[in-house]
């Protein structure tokens, strides 16, 4: 039997300063993330010798790899950090050692393409740090993120949530929008910069976390075990909807949005394809704030099964082929209900379980959205090949739906459960 989540719900404060705090962690680790896309490739092609297809390949296989492995290491991690935050009245050591390590390995990457030439040692080390860097970072992912659970009630959560979309949406556009610049600025000042502000940001955090109580799970002593078996129902759909959400993301924002924008929008616009994708990201962003705000209206839950619902209808509207205009009133339609959707992500996985479980619920979120990622990268190494546009959107949307089912289980669990 699972086990009533218990919240922070008789309060009603949002703590600002820690919440853009843990927005600039979420950025800068995304901002790392954006440098090793764009140079993992480069390097393997001056290591390997390989030609540009066949280093995309290998970087294609790589990431693959790590979002395999997270499945294991988001959900120990988090857990771990439970423990540790139970022992200890804090994460934040547990996430400043993982962010150390994380940048040393980072920094080790374009320092072992400069000094180790092409020999086998240093491609067998390439690999090694690129695939051990993945882990550490996905080792503090979780922690980090579950902090949010502290910085806000339980019912302003999707609001607080709202910043961390606010801040994605800009740092993801860096990509469309900035790659060539980035690669202008070569691999050592790149990463140098990225690591820069990584460890600036954690900093900042662990300042702003001085005006957090350390006590923050009152309701379960040291010798208490933690409720993880009564909860694993409610852990399991918490991996679903986090499997759905990440797959639907990644067929929605990785092909989904860039065919459509091909096909209809740069002709009709006149903009560049990186323009338009990087515009759509900041609009998500910024909309983001407008969705968070719903959530005095509307249960977490609920919002995210008629959000999940909107880009369905979305997805629907843009079968039919109507148009360029109707194209753009599609992506309106579906930025706004995935900016919701983005918001509630890590309230909804709070909400399923107990406080003391927090860590562990969102790796296991995490886990189930790098999962679903990693099966899909294996069995289809290149949509745009394998997949026609017709069946990647009835695709996209099949995912969202079952999305919305796994919330909507959750939210009868937990509902029932608060009832009795």
């Amino acid at each position: 039997m699972a086990i009533a989540p218990t919240s922070d719900q008789t309060s009603s404060q949002v703590r600002w300063l820690q919440v853009w705090g843990l927005a600039s962690v979420q950025g800068a680790m995304s901002l790392t993330w954006i440098a090793y896309g764009i140079y993992l490739p480069k390097f393997i092609e001056q290591v390997f010798g390989y030609p540009t297809n066949q280093a995309q390949q290998l970087t294609a296989l790589i990431l693959v790899i790590e979002s395999a492995i997270g499945v294991i290491v988001e959900p120990l991690f988090g857990g771990l950090s439970d423990r540790w935050q139970r022992w200890y009245s804090s994460r934040m050591p547990f996430i400043v050692a993982a962010a150390i390590a994380s940048t040393a390995l980072f920094i080790g990457l374009p320092c072992v393409v400069i000094f180790g030439g092409s020999s086998e040692i240093t491609r067998v080390l390439l690999i090694s740090l690129a695939i051990l860097w993945a882990i550490v970072m996905a080792s503090f992912r979780s922690p980090v993120m579950c902090l949010l659970g502290i910085f806000a009630g339980a019912t302003k959560l999707p609001l607080a949530g709202s910043v961390l979309t606010l801040v994605g949406g800009f740092v993801g556009s860096i990509r469309p929008l900035a790659t060539k610049f980035i690669v202008g600025l070569g691999a050592p000042v790149t990463f140098t910069i990225a690591s820069i502000v990584l460890l600036a940001s954690v900093a900042s955090l662990r300042s702003a976390m001085i005006y957090i109580p350390k006590n923050l799970n009152p309701e379960l002593e040291k010798n208490e075990p933690l409720p993880i078996r009564e909860c694993w129902i409610n852990l399991a759909i918490v991996m679903l909807v986090g499997a759905a959400i990440g797959l639907g993301i990644r067929l929605l924002m990785g092909d989904v949005l860039p065919r459509t924008i091909k096909a209809d929008l740069t002709s009709f616009t006149g903009f560049s394809f990186e323009v338009l994708m990087g515009s759509a990201l900041i609009a998500q962003g910024l909309v983001a704030l407008l969705t968070g705000n719903l959530c005095k209206l509307l249960d977490n839950k609920r919002l995210m099964m008629i959000s999940l619902g909107g880009i369905a209808a979305g997805l629907g509207l843009l079968s039919f082929g109507y148009g360029a205009i109707a194209a753009i009133i599609s992506i309106l339609l579906m930025l706004t209900c995935l900016s919701a959707v983005n918001n509630g992500m890590v309230a909804f996985a709070l909400t399923m379980v107990p406080k003391s479980l927090g860590g562990l619920t969102v790796g296991t979120f995490f886990g189930g959205l790098s999962g679903a990622i990693a099966i899909f990268g294996y069995l289809v190494p290149k949509p745009a090949d394998m997949l026609s546009t017709p069946n990647v959107i009835v695709l996209t949307a099949i995912t969202f739906l079952i999305a919305g089912v796994g919330i909507a289980l959750g939210e009868r669990i937990t509902g029932k459960i608060i009832a009795d």
